[in-house]
């Protein structure tokens, strides 16, 4: 019993790792937040959603930070065909600069944020990379 208890708090590492970093780089270093871009898309697209601001919020971190999690979970069954968590990082932080934030308007590398391309893509690179970290974590156990 205690080992599946470890297995599964070492599993839940990674993503709460994503999740606090990217967290404490968007209050105090003024990093990009993905989930509040997401959120800030919905409203530009339906204004009249403004008034649940919060709840779509909520809803665009729960279903970007779910991402993290899924991989998390399912990483025993990826680690064959993925092997380094590192590639996996850095493959998920191409996904954001090359796929998402062009989806939300924002250019490859986030360069029409007003904070520059440097400033959104190296703390996301970070982020990822503690991501990883946390699932090389979730290999030793």
């Amino acid at each position: 019993m205690w080992e599946w208890w470890r297995r599964m708090g070492a599993m839940w590492f990674g993503p709460l790792l994503f999740v606090a970093v990217s967290i404490f780089l968007w209050k105090y270093v003024g990093a990009v937040f993905m989930p509040e871009l997401l959120a800030r898309s919905i409203f530009r697209v339906a204004p009249g959603l403004a008034s649940v601001e919060l709840y779509i919020t909520i809803n665009a971190a729960l279903l970007y930070f779910g991402g993290y999690f899924a991989v998390a979970i399912f990483w025993s069954s990826l680690k064959p065909y993925l092997r380094n968590p590192f590639a996996v990082g850095f493959m998920l932080w191409l996904v954001n600069i090359l796929v998402v934030l062009p989806i939300l308007g924002r250019g490859i590398l986030g360069y029409r944020l007003p904070q520059g391309w440097i400033a959104v893509s190296f703390p996301l690179l970070v982020s990822h990379w503690m991501f990883a970290r946390g699932l090389q974590f979730q290999d030793r156990s």
